[in-house]
């Protein structure tokens, strides 16, 4: 198993959210990118970039809202084999790191509707993700919350690579006093195309599992969301959230 983010290095890449407005690009897609080496990138980005809840199953209710933001981290994207062949560039403090903003409200009937706006750091990429939650089980004083989640998310202007995802996953959590700890399971789908020098493309897709658990701290004002999440490689998340 690939080792968990350090402290240290949340630390910078928290830093570098404060960089991530700034127009030129540290790294990007090659677009001569060999078959073989964009597949494996492509199943590597998809899940890390993958719209993981980081919040509990219960639902926010009619009056119940969430705006947040986000940040994750894969440690070890650049030591990977493709790395050279599919990227150009070099990732910030070595750490593939996507930032989100979104915001989540209660609707009747248990469920909830979110979307969110991303950027992957340092570079041009950025993705517009929507979810729907339903509450099977609400969760009570002592037992758990239930919840089936989807989602889907697009690539918005990236360049030479374009992603296009779609989650479906079972989220449980029980809540106490300060604390809701959470776990969750499901499977992800991604399409990935690639633009060509030529002016073709190369498509690729893929299916795996995706596993997650974490703590939300509940305070006041905000929500801490402590997450880590196994995709095909295991990367750590914070997520900060406003809301009641």
């Amino acid at each position: 198993m690939r080792r968990i983010l350090g402290p240290a290095r949340v630390l910078v890449a928290v830093l570098l959210v404060l960089a991530a407005a700034l127009p030129a690009a540290g790294w990007e897609v090659r677009p001569d990118a060999p078959e073989e080496a964009f597949e494996a990138f492509h199943g590597r980005f998809a899940t890390a970039a993958y719209h993981y809840p980081r919040h509990g199953a219960s639902p926010l209710g009619l009056v119940g809202f969430d705006v947040y933001v986000d940040l994750a981290a894969d440690q070890d994207f650049d030591d990977e084999p493709f790395y050279d062949q599919a990227v150009a560039g070099d990732l910030p403090a070595d750490v593939l790191a996507v930032s989100r903003v979104g915001a989540r409200k209660g609707l009747p009937g248990g469920i909830d509707l979110g979307a969110s706006y991303a950027w992957v750091l340092d570079s041009d990429m950025k993705l517009l993700s929507a979810d729907l939650q339903w509450a099977i089980l609400d969760g009570g004083l002592l037992s758990p919350a239930l919840s089936l989640r989807l989602t889907g998310t697009r690539s918005l202007d990236d360049g030479v690579y374009q992603l296009e995802q779609y989650g479906a996953e079972l989220l449980l959590s029980k809540g106490f006093t300060v604390l809701t700890p959470y776990v969750g399971a499901g499977m992800a789908y991604s399409e990935g195309t690639l633009e060509r020098l030529d002016g073709t493309e190369l498509s690729t897709d893929d299916t795996q599992a995706v596993f997650y658990g974490g703590v939300t701290l509940n305070l006041l004002l905000p929500k801490i969301t402590v997450e880590v999440e196994k995709g095909e490689a295991v990367q750590a998340a914070v997520k900060v959230a406003f809301g009641f």
